[in-house]
């Protein structure tokens, strides 16, 4: 599963670093930027966490938006190819 998060754009390199880590620490397997080598700030503020257990998700999403360093939090919808 797969969660997006955006950072403030205020929120220091060493919060952001604590953020990317409680991701990994539930089973994101990358945890990436949205948009790299974007130069826009909002843009470049938001990223995903790729791999998450179901089980973890919900967890993750709750850890994240109660973060000073994370301005939102969500999953994302799974999207089917259907043909």
């Amino acid at each position: 599963m797969r969660v997006e998060f955006k950072f403030r754009e205020s929120a220091p390199a060493d919060q952001r670093r604590q953020v990317i880590e409680q991701a990994a620490a539930k089973g994101a397997g990358n945890v990436a930027p949205l948009f790299p080598d974007e130069q826009d700030p909002e843009l470049a503020s938001m990223y995903k966490a790729e791999g998450v257990p179901a089980d973890e998700v919900e967890d993750l999403v709750a850890q994240l938006g109660a973060s000073k360093a994370v301005e939102f939090a969500e999953r994302t919808p799974e999207r089917k190819l259907i043909r």
